[in-house]
C-alpha cells in the first residue's frame, strides 16, 4: 500500500475521524491511478510517491466536484477531470512498447 490512514492524517494535520472513511476509500484508488499513469505495477512505490499520493488524496477531499474555476459575472464554471500538474510532476512514466 502506498500510504496509510495515519500517515495521511498526520501529514494533512487532520484530527477527528470525519474523513477517515473517505481517506480509506481513496488510498487504493489513488495508488491504482498512479500505477496506471506511470505504466508501472510497482510492489514498493518509488521514493516520493507517498507524498504525491497524499497530495492527491488532499485534492480529492477538498475538490468541489471537478470545479477548476468559477466566475461571478455572467456565471462561468470550468470543470477539471485531471489532477493539476503541480501534483503529478514527480511521477515518472514508463514507456510501453
Amino acid at each position: 500500500m502506498i500510504t496509510t490512514l495515519e500517515k495521511v492524517k498526520s501529514v494533512l494535520q487532520l484530527s477527528g475521524n470525519q474523513k477517515d472513511n473517505a481517506i480509506i476509500e481513496l488510498i487504493p484508488l489513488v495508488e491504482d491511478w498512479i500505477k496506471g499513469y506511470c505504466n508501472d505495477d510497482f510492489v514498493e512505490p518509488p521514493q516520493g510517491y507517498e507524498l504525491i499520493a497524499i497530495k492527491m488524496i488532499e485534492f480529492n477531499l477538498n475538490q468541489k466536484s471537478g470545479v477548476e474555476s468559477e466566475s461571478l459575472s455572467r456565471h462561468s464554471i470550468t470543470f477539471s477531470t485531471e489532477y493539476p500538474s503541480s501534483i503529478t510532476n514527480g511521477l515518472r512514466r514508463k514507456l510501453a512498447w
